[in-house]
């Protein structure tokens, strides 16, 4: 059983990171985005990279604590203008981001090279975008015609008149036809590339400056060798001895 003693330096550091990582979301959450142009109340934003990255320093745990710190800023520091609406939906997409982020780590895909790196970044941008897709369609955007009511309140797609009332808000028409199916493919002609889009552009930026720019740095430099702990980081003794317990001396 591998066991590993923190020391006082490496949780500041840790704490340290996962505060700048926060706070560079926030900043690509509030202000680094811009209109999708197929649906202009759409906005694009990046700030999921952080979240990645938080991920493949410090596993589950780190991307969670960004994902939450991130929003909670935004919110503080922004406000909402969606009843907190927008902001729950980013940090439902968020945590997408790390269930698939969890899975394909499981796999050990991003171990295994370029070719299946690109097969995990396809695998969860598809995931993302049909989850938020089917969330939107069911929950998410009916709460937008009842979210500034008074009182204000969650609707769904189950409601009566809901499925008409979208149908005409997303494609700007005036159908007096209740039928699910016009509303399951305006949701999807709508979201689902929205959200491929987001989740593509995210991994490509990670991809390129990150795994292929910055991680390669961080893997030769000792300093970053010793504080961060994530599957990229895993010390090449560890590897070859999964079982051993690792200890570090306290601080003299």
């Amino acid at each position: 059983m591998k066991r590993k003693v923190r020391r006082i330096d490496e949780i500041v550091t840790r704490f340290a990171t996962l505060g700048m990582l926060s706070a560079l979301g926030f900043v690509l959450m509030a202000f680094a985005k811009f209109p999708y142009p197929f649906a202009p109340w759409l906005e694009i934003e990046l700030s999921e990279i952080v979240t990645i990255i938080a991920y493949a320093l410090y596993g589950l745990p780190g991307g969670i604590i960004v994902a939450v710190l991130k929003t909670v800023l935004k919110l503080l520091a922004v406000g909402t203008s969606s009843n907190y609406l927008g902001e729950v939906t980013a940090l439902l997409a968020s945590l997408m981001f790390i269930i698939g982020l969890a899975v394909t780590s499981h796999l050990k895909l991003f171990k295994k090279g370029l070719g299946h790196r690109i097969i995990s970044y396809s695998a969860i941008a598809v995931f993302v975008a049909v989850m938020m897709t089917l969330l939107n369609a069911i929950v998410i955007t009916p709460s937008y015609l009842t979210i500034f009511a008074n009182p204000p309140h969650l609707s769904t797609c189950f409601d009566k008149d809901v499925l008409m009332k979208v149908y005409n808000k997303l494609m700007g028409a005036n159908s007096t036809v209740n039928d699910p199916w016009l509303y399951i493919g305006a949701v999807s002609i709508i979201y689902l590339p929205f959200n491929l889009m987001k989740a593509v552009a995210c991994f490509l930026l990670y991809e390129i400056l990150f795994n292929r720019l910055i991680f390669v740095f961080m893997r030769r430099s000792t300093f970053f060798k010793k504080y961060f702990v994530g599957d990229i980081f895993t010390k090449k003794e560890e590897e070859e001895n999964p079982d051993v317990v690792v200890k570090e001396e306290p601080q003299k």
